[in-house]
């Protein structure tokens, strides 16, 4: 298999199907950490991304397979310090090239149609990650700070509101 190494401007400009054909079965290598932190609105710290466009069910389906590592600069929600989330992960991801496309087989994504402004590979890779990203990043070790308990006093007890409710249940069963 070919190693392609795509040029940042390809990896931002949508390509049409006819050009990603042109690509088919090659290796393609994305490492613009800068790029996908303007496409996240996040600081991306690492990147390191391969996907091989490829006809793997039907020549009517253009399907995308690939893995990545990435970095990405959080903050956790339990502590509020920065840390660096780190994913890893593989995807596949079909797309029809006619009305006539043929289903993917089971197990399978279901297949998008191909946009008619073309698919750039920063799309693709950014939708992918930033579905894994967690909505609330806890930095590792991060917990909660335990509140002291008390336990409850007769005062406290009667400063409850429904503390009243309890003198009108009956104190005991009819038998």
């Amino acid at each position: 298999m070919a190693k392609t190494m795509v040029s940042l401007k390809k990896e931002l400009e949508p390509l049409d199907a006819e050009a990603w054909a042109r690509r088919l079965g090659q290796e393609v290598t994305f490492t613009d950490a800068k790029a996908l932190s303007e496409f996240l609105d996040m600081e991306v710290t690492q990147l390191q991304a391969v996907l091989v466009p490829d006809h793997i069910y039907d020549p009517r389906l253009l399907t995308f397979r690939g893995g990545f590592r990435v970095s990405v600069r959080r903050i956790c929600v339990l502590s509020m310090e920065e840390f660096d989330e780190v994913l890893e992960g593989e995807f596949e991801r079909s797309f029809t090239l006619s009305a006539s496309a043929p289903a993917v087989p089971e197990g399978a994504e279901e297949a998008d149609d191909f946009p008619k402004g073309g698919l750039a590979l920063i799309d693709m890779l950014g939708d992918e990650i930033a579905l894994r990203l967690s909505p609330f990043p806890e930095a590792p070790g991060a917990s909660l700070p335990e509140i002291a308990q008390t336990p409850m006093t007769e005062a406290d007890a009667r400063a409850n509101p429904f503390a009243a409710l309890a003198t009108l249940k009956p104190s005991a069963k009819p038998s």
